[in-house]
């Protein structure tokens, strides 16, 4: 006995459940000549006859192949639990992807949203990375980035999708009084931050006079927002991240000129794009709640 194609099994269960050739082919996508050629082929793989054509024209099963049929139906079985399981694990995304952004988006934002992005994808795991500086995606120190700004560099490797538009506003803790307000002064940023566009507005209102200047520099939103929940001072803030902190409250605005309100960019590198992992967290990320 030759070792026969396993693919010839679904013509002998076609021919045995039908009995007739055309309707053989036509259950297998195929035509008769076809499976009467591959019944052929398996008969002669396996040294023996497993059909034979009745008077009326229909082809009933020998004893040869009603013996072997029970381990083809069981063949049948198995080969549709496989692709049953290929198509589920093709849908599930798996490895892993690797997100940086400046410490204000990667914990008030990211991390509060990340539960709709692990209960679509359960096997996906997520790394993020805060980080103030710029890593480079094509060493892989992050798979994508989310920044304040569209990026610069990069050249035609990087890709970027804007994601949005972040408002910044003033505020101050919650639990200050009127009193304590009436001098409670701006919280600036150090040089190395100078040019950031809320750090441009805050030096603007803090030179107005002596004390409307905290005794405080940061070099990130995120320390701003927690050294002003924590009452060291009134600073501009993200809009959509500060109305969810209860600590904080909104004030009005004593100068002309408005806040500034800050890009959202999703950056990718080209040679990633394709992976599933990627695709999802991408996804996820244009959904956030960026204005």
């Amino acid at each position: 006995m030759q070792s026969h194609d396993w693919n010839d099994i679904r013509y002998l269960l076609a021919l045995y459940r039908t009995g007739k050739l055309k309707d053989a082919g036509r259950a297998v996508g195929t035509s008769e000549t076809t499976v009467a050629r591959r019944i052929k082929k398996l008969e002669q793989d396996l040294g023996a006859s497993l059909f034979l054509q009745s008077a009326n024209g229909r082809y009933e099963p020998t004893d040869a192949a009603l013996q072997i049929m029970s381990h083809a139906e069981a063949i049948e079985l198995e080969s549709l639990a496989i692709r049953e399981k290929s198509d589920e694990v093709a849908q599930q995304v798996l490895g892993s992807v690797r997100i940086s952004s400046v410490p204000i988006i990667v914990n008030r934002v990211l991390v509060p949203n990340l539960g709709s992005l692990t209960r679509k994808h359960p096997h996906l795991t997520v790394e993020l990375v805060p980080a103030s500086g710029n890593l480079d995606l094509s060493k892989r120190e992050a798979d994508l980035a989310v920044r304040f700004a569209r990026p610069a560099g990069g050249g035609l490797r990087i890709k970027a999708q804007k994601l949005g538009e972040m408002k910044f506003g003033p505020y101050s803790a919650s639990s200050v009084t009127p009193d304590q307000l009436a001098t409670l002064g701006w919280i600036t940023y150090d040089e190395t931050h100078s040019e950031l566009p809320q750090a441009r507005w805050l030096e603007v209102a803090a030179n107005s006079s002596p004390e409307a200047r905290a005794c405080l520099k940061v070099a990130d939103a995120e320390t701003a927002l927690e050294a002003v929940a924590n009452g060291a001072g009134k600073s501009l803030l993200p809009q959509a991240i500060a109305e969810t902190d209860p600590r904080l409250r909104s004030l009005s605005l004593t100068r002309d000129a408005a806040p500034p309100a800050r890009e959202v960019w999703l950056l990718a590198h080209v040679d990633q794009t394709s992976r599933s992992s990627i695709i999802a967290a991408k996804e996820w990320l244009a959904s956030l709640p960026w204005i």
